[in-house]
């Protein structure tokens, strides 16, 4: 019989307590356009993990519908409807959230907008609203924590990148030079932020095998509208926690003494740490940055691209 004094029992009774409150228990996570697409999965996870999520986006009644969904499976949210094009209303945020929780461990810059625009297309103002929230935001929502993470002595943040940040697409003329910057920017912040113990990683979207994720642009409220048979094509919010909760939550737990500098696809890493586990991906990744290597490829004789309008057009190009 063990002895109820033996130190190993409250060893285990804290890893039982730590399961069953989950492993974010008594963090603060804050995703940024979490209302729809890929972070609205990301919100939901971290809830079920035991987090107190932060959701923000620009559209109210997407927050409300989410925060329905979280508190109905007992998980904890606050709502902030935020414009994050705007300094002062990442200000307003930043004060909101301290004000509510006085912590900030978990910060996923996932808000982006794609306009679908050419280069003839797109105005000088389209351009500087695709900057100011898939890039600039980025910055401010990281700088208008850092303070707090730094008194922490501990934080992650998390930028959402994609495939465009690898090479240019048509359509993408704002776009993907936001997604390119992002790296840059990730790079910059992981060489800074280590010394706090703050890791800073981008993590490239993606889905479940055999589904696609929902365009970014599309409402919820559009998404339901659409044909079934298109419908089923998407992946829903719930095979998206299934799938990919376990890397949302791993890189929720890095810092600066762990993997920062990283740029890791959803799906690769998830599948890694089901083969692998944690403490071997934390092996391969840890104390090494990322470096962007261009490489020439053949350039396409055609490309299809989305418009504004929803739909798709081709372009051809001769040899």
């Amino acid at each position: 019989m063990i002895s109820k004094d033996n130190p190993h029992i409250h060893v285990i009774k804290n890893e039982v307590r730590r399961l069953i409150l989950g492993r974010l228990s008594g963090k603060v996570a804050l995703v940024t356009g979490s209302g729809r697409g890929f972070g609205r999965p990301i919100a939901m996870a971290y809830a079920q993990e035991g987090c107190r999520v932060v959701a923000a986006a620009l559209e109210s009644d997407e927050l409300s519908e989410l925060a329905s969904v979280i508190r109905s499976k007992g998980g904890e949210v606050l709502t902030i409807p935020v414009d994050l094009s705007r300094e002062s209303e990442i200000e307003r945020m930043k004060k909101e959230v301290l004000h509510t929780y006085g912590q900030m461990d978990i910060l996923v810059n996932n808000a982006a907008v794609s306009l679908w625009k050419t280069m003839e297309e797109m105005t000088a103002q389209d351009w500087d609203l695709t900057i100011a929230v898939n890039l600039r935001a980025c910055f401010l929502n990281a700088k208008a924590f850092l303070d707090t993470m730094k008194k922490q002595g501990h934080g992650s943040i998390i930028n959402i990148t994609s495939r465009s940040a690898e090479e240019g697409f048509v359509g993408e003329i704002a776009y993907c030079p936001s997604k390119f910057g992002m790296e840059g920017l990730t790079q910059c912040m992981a060489l800074e932020l280590r010394q706090y113990n703050i890791a800073v990683n981008t993590l490239n979207v993606g889905a479940p095998p055999g589904k696609q994720l929902k365009p970014t642009s599309l409402t919820l409220e559009e998404a339901r509208k659409l044909p079934v048979e298109l419908r089923q094509q998407y992946a829903d919010d719930d095979s998206m926690v299934e799938t990919f909760s376990e890397a949302w939550t791993f890189l929720a737990l890095q810092d600066g003494h762990k993997i920062t500098g990283q740029r890791l696809s959803v799906r690769e890493l998830a599948a890694f740490l089901k083969k692998e586990g944690w403490d071997t991906a934390v092996s391969k990744w840890r104390g090494k940055l990322t470096r962007a290597v261009y490489t020439p490829y053949d350039f396409p004789k055609l490309v299809r691209y989305q418009t504004p309008e929803g739909g798709w057009k081709e372009l051809r190009f001769e040899d």
